[in-house]
This record gives structure tokens, C-alpha cells and sequence, in this order.
């Protein structure tokens, strides 16, 4: 995590956190993680599908413009759960006076209005719609963009295989392009009043270890981002093909 003073590896890390405070522990987070997935990817993946039926689907660019418009909407829609979510994760890390002790989502939005002001709910909000617009050029047009080359290759467009490419080609860029980004807005996110405040504040202290400073912790993302980009990927080709809701891409 960020607030280690030691570099150590990832799984250093996972058996120090379970051997103190539970497996348990490794799902901090889970009820606003869900409620982030359930609004924001669906109205993610939904936007740049309807959206690109409107554009010249052979340009790169015009994809990425698609995704970028959808990222900004779907991202303005997330931001109070990411917070939540960015609280919670890193709430066993601090220290007693200094944790939230959020419950669950619901309670930690309560908790934020109450304490802080509704306005509260959008700290970091910048750094997540880039986020947002940067998933889903990652995964989103990335994927497309990636199955139309392999269909060069007598691929068939329904087929498994070239799904499961694609969404694996799609992750392992999703996740290093993100990297950066992800780690300002967990800082943003989860400073505290009088710690960090500035943007030059946040930017000094993640290049305190120079320029992989803005990759710390991409060993974990990948783990994380490769077999969920490949499974929601997947599985969205899949659905498409089995009710048809969305035309023929």
C-alpha cells in the first residue's frame, strides 16, 4: 500500500494483512466496489456501444472519442463510490483517530454529508473521470479496435478464441495505463485536512521513489485487471450474442 515506508512485494503484503486482520480483510470495500460496478461500468460499456454506432467504427480515433464521452459520463456517476470504496480499502492502514469506520457504502455516504458536506463525495472527482475515460479507451476500444486486427487473421468474428484475445490484449494495456492515474486518485481521495492538500503536495510525495513512484502497485492491478477485463469482456461478447440487444459489432 502507499502509506508503507517500505517497499515490499505484493505478497508480503496480502499475508502480513490477513495474518493481522483476518482474509476478511481483503475484501474491504466490497459493498462499495459493487455499487461502483453496478452503476458505472454498465453505463460505461451501455454509452460507448450506442455511441459508436454513430461514428466510423474503422477509425481508432473516432473510438476513442466515443469512449472518452462515455467515460466522462460514467464517471461523474461513480465518484462518491469510488471515494467510499478508497476509504475503506485503506482504512485498516491508518491509524486509530485517523480511521473512517465506515460499515458499509451507505453508511460512508451518510457519514461523508454529515461530517463533511455533500461536496465531499466528489474529492478526487477529476483524477476519476480520467480514469474513467482511460478504462474505457483500455478496455473498451482497445477491445475493438484489437479484434478487428486479429480478424485479419480468418478469425471468425463470433468465435471464443478471438474474444478471449482481444480481452487479453485490451487488459494487459488497460492496466499500466491506469496505473498512474489510479494511484493520484487514491491519494486525493484519502488525504486527510492539513496532509497533502496541494496537487504538488500529492505529485512530491507518490515521486518520492522517482518515476516507477507512478507505478507502485501495478503487480496487484494486474492481477486484478487482466482476469476481470478478460471475464466481463468475454462474457459482455457472449450476452450480446445470446439476446441480441445491441446490433451486430
Amino acid at each position: 500500500m502507499m502509506y508503507l515506508k517500505k517497499d515490499r512485494s505484493m505478497l508480503h503484503l496480502v499475508k502480513k494483512g490477513v495474518q493481522k486482520h483476518g482474509f476478511v480483510s481483503m475484501y474491504d470495500g466490497l459493498t462499495a466496489q459493487l455499487m461502483r460496478q453496478m452503476t458505472y461500468t454498465t453505463m460505461r460499456f451501455h454509452l460507448y456501444s450506442v455511441g459508436k454506432q454513430y461514428v466510423n467504427e474503422h477509425e481508432f480515433s473516432h473510438k476513442i472519442f466515443v469512449a472518452t464521452i462515455a467515460g466522462v459520463l460514467a464517471g461523474i456517476v461513480a465518484v462518491p463510490f469510488e471515494v467510499i470504496n478508497a476509504r475503506m480499502q485503506i482504512d485498516r492502514t491508518l491509524s486509530g483517530k485517523l480511521r473512517r469506520n465506515y460499515r458499509h457504502v451507505f453508511h460512508g455516504l451518510y457519514r461523508v454529508i454529515r461530517i463533511e458536506g455533500w461536496k465531499a463525495l466528489y474529492k478526487g472527482g477529476f483524477y476519476s473521470c480520467m480514469r474513467a475515460v482511460l478504462i474505457t479507451i483500455g478496455q473498451n476500444a482497445t477491445y475493438d479496435q484489437a479484434k478487428m486486427m486479429l480478424l485479419k487473421f480468418s478469425f471468425d468474428k463470433n468465435s471464443k478464441k478471438l474474444h478471449l484475445l482481444s480481452s487479453l490484449i485490451a487488459s494487459l494495456i488497460s492496466a499500466p495505463l491506469l496505473q498512474p492515474i489510479d494511484i493520484l486518485k487514491t491519494v486525493q481521495m484519502t488525504s486527510h485536512v492539513g496532509h497533502l492538500e496541494t496537487t504538488h503536495d500529492k505529485f512530491k510525495y507518490i515521486m518520492r521513489f522517482g518515476v516507477r513512484g507512478l507505478f507502485r502497485g501495478l503487480g496487484p492491478s494486474l492481477c486484478r485487471l487482466v482476469p476481470s477485463t478478460i471475464i466481463v469482456l468475454f462474457m459482455y461478447e457472449q450476452l450480446r450474442l445470446k439476446f441480441g440487444y445491441y446490433a451486430d459489432q
